[in-house]
């Protein structure tokens, strides 16, 4: 679906991202991962289309990138950040409705397929007990969890996390991350997600990113790249790999 080919960025004088290149395939989940200012955050950035590369191409379908409409973006991506804020007084309901808002003809309301899409959204999520709530007075997780449910709605091809459930506790977090990978496996869902936790991105991903320095340093799977050695190489500190009932666990 993603073809990223000697792509370079820069801010000013310094360099975020330096001659990065990878493919995304269709229903994976992918991961990337490193330490604070490896230029995770901006490789998502350029990946929607929110940044312009300084080098190289970035092509979605076949399609650079740039050569997309925002409308065109809006009915195949959606995108979750750990900085979402929404300050009006709008319901829940009324939020994860705004996900059809790229499909809606303009002046008319939802048709029933749309809300159809909207309550299954919803019921997945476990949000339709405070559809009626105002979305500026319910708490932290739960804001979470509606706005996952609008991206839902969207439908995307590809659903893009920026450390998007941070303010959930470490269940709610892994159940928001399995309803996703569930959507992955059924449905052909592509994820990219930037993830801070190394022990939830072994447990969800296809295949890891790993960036340090503005470079790509490791892509493949998680079960192969993310060996004791490697991550105290990146991440510069000392973990232990625990096998678990076939998960990992890194202390």
């Amino acid at each position: 679906m993603f073809k990223v080919r000697n792509v370079s960025f820069s801010y000013k004088d310094k360099v975020i991202l330096d001659d990065i290149n990878f493919s995304i395939e269709k229903g994976k989940f992918l991961s990337i991962i490193g330490p604070n200012g490896s230029g995770k955050t901006t490789l998502l950035n350029l990946l929607t289309g929110y940044l312009e590369k300084k080098s190289g191409s970035i092509e979605f379908l076949d399609k650079e990138i740039r050569n997309y409409s925002v409308e065109e973006l809006s009915k195949n991506f959606a995108i979750i950040s750990q900085n979402e804020d929404i300050k009006f007084p709008f319901t829940c309901l009324e939020i994860v409705m705004m996900g059809r808002n790229p499909f809606r003809e303009r002046m008319k309301k939802l048709s029933e397929k749309d809300l159809d899409i909207v309550y299954k959204a919803m019921k997945i999520t476990d949000t339709l007990k405070f559809s009626d709530s105002l979305i500026t007075q319910i708490s932290g997780g739960e804001f979470q969890r509606v706005i996952l449910a609008r991206a839902l709605t969207q439908k995307p091809n590809i659903l893009f996390l920026d450390e998007a459930f941070s303010a959930m506790d470490i269940s709610q977090r892994i159940k928001a991350l399995k309803i996703i990978k569930n959507l992955v496996i059924k449905e052909e869902l592509t994820v990219v997600s930037i993830i801070h936790d190394l022990n939830l991105a072994y447990m969800f991903s296809d295949e890891v990113c790993v960036l340090k320095e503005g470079k790509l340093v490791a892509l493949g799977s998680p079960n192969n790249i993310m060996t004791t050695e490697f991550i105290n190489e990146v991440f510069d500190i000392n973990v232990d790999r625990i096998e678990n009932k076939g998960f990992l666990i890194m202390v």
